[in-house]
């Protein structure tokens, strides 16, 4: 199903207002489960993977890797804040118990909530005093409080807790599951580490051409 059927399915059988907001919030789950995904595939799966990214552009890749981490905490801190920051409305999984109609449905998913708000509370930490705002004494004081971890597992189980909130929604109305681990880029990060390593071996191939003097070989990459 496409996106726009995927949002007339959900208006249809939740009504107008909860139909778009769970579709949005669907959509915004999926994303951050890709792009989590993503981010691991480069940094967090193992060193070799991470030696080939310093091999090729060690300044860019560390870059690359502190805005992606800093990307996945703010979008998994956004989504699950509270429904209203001052007067203003926010787009969260946590309206979903009050704009759900059945009552057994809004139980369940305050209960699976309470535990989403327990496992994303280090997103928040990094949000308030790291990102959003550079706490001071964070910066300065080296008897400041230090920052929640933050780490592969700790961002899985967060990411498992709001699968369970979408995978409750599913199940009540359409009697559905969704396997977001299972969702995978076109032509993302595991391809480009693949480009990486014919890149890395044809510099080398250069360099050495050059070291040797064979630079008609340069023209010709079946001669190096």
């Amino acid at each position: 199903m496409t996106g726009e059927e995927l949002e007339k399915r959900n208006i249809a059988a939740m009504g107008d207002v909860a139909g778009k907001q769970y579709s949005l919030l669907n959509n915004e789950v999926a994303i951050l489960h890709l792009y989590w995904k993503e981010y691991v595939e480069l940094f967090g799966t193992n060193q070799k993977r991470v030696d080939r990214l310093n091999q090729a552009a060690p300044g860019f890749f560390r870059m690359l890797q502190t805005e992606l981490f800093q990307t996945n905490i703010l979008h998994l801190a956004r989504l699950t804040d509270p429904p209203k920051t001052g007067k203003k409305e926010n787009l969260s999984l946590q309206n979903l118990p009050e704009i759900v109609t059945d009552a057994g449905l809004k139980k369940t998913l305050t209960d699976l909530l309470a535990v989403v708000t327990e496992k994303t509370e280090f997103c928040r930490d990094w949000r308030n005093r790291r990102f959003a705002h550079h706490d001071l004494a964070l910066a300065t004081d080296a008897s400041a409080t230090p920052l929640e971890t933050a780490n592969k597992e700790k961002f899985n189980e967060a990411l498992k807790a709001l699968a369970d909130v979408i995978n409750a929604v599913e199940a009540h109305y359409f009697k559905n599951f969704t396997s977001f681990d299972h969702i995978a880029g076109n032509a993302g990060a595991a391809t480009l580490l693949y480009v990486l390593g014919d890149g890395v071996k044809a510099r080398e191939r250069r360099q050495k051409a050059i070291a040797d003097g064979k630079f008609d070989a340069l023209d010709n990459p079946e001669q190096v």
